[in-house]
């Protein structure tokens, strides 16, 4: 019964995401917004919306005059449905891309975590989820600020 619903709703996350990209090939914005790494012993955690091909991180934009980190909290527990204490989250990167016709700017923030957590895709926004080393990681077709931070954290 769950792909019944599942299936329509990631057609209509796909047509949005579709209808933002064109706006944004018109438009060319600036968009901000606010990822998160978790770790947990050597591993990040990944994950895959149904609208993109591309893996990334747990994240999205930071509403008007919202802090990035309180919008990386905000996310995470959207996302995710992990609570994590302001003090958790240390500012990890920053910069911005050329993605999908917009200038897109980002905050990396990373928490490392005690216990493993694991994440249940719910099949519509959210289809794939998983721990991978940084190498296994830069293997796969990732986003462009996802790439740069885990190139400049390798490096270290």
């Amino acid at each position: 019964m769950s792909e019944l619903v599942n299936a329509p709703v990631r057609m209509v996350y796909r047509a949005a995401h579709l209808a933002l990209r064109a706006y944004w090939l018109v438009r060319r914005p600036e968009t901000h917004g606010a990822l998160v790494a978790l770790w947990f012993r050597g591993k990040i955690l990944l994950i895959r919306s149904s609208y993109r091909a591309t893996y990334s991180l747990p994240g999205g934009y930071v509403k008007s005059g919202e802090d990035a980190r309180r919008a990386a909290r905000r996310e995470l527990d959207e996302e995710l449905g992990l609570a994590l204490p302001d003090d958790a989250l240390r500012h990890a990167w920053a910069g911005s891309f050329p993605f999908e016709h917009r200038t897109d700017s980002l905050d990396i923030f990373e928490a490392d975590l005690e216990e493993p957590f694991h994440v249940e895709p719910n099949g519509r926004e959210l289809i794939w989820a998983g721990w991978k080393t940084p190498e296994e990681a830069l293997a796969m077709e990732i986003v462009p600020h996802l790439r740069d931070y885990l190139d400049r954290r390798t490096k270290r």
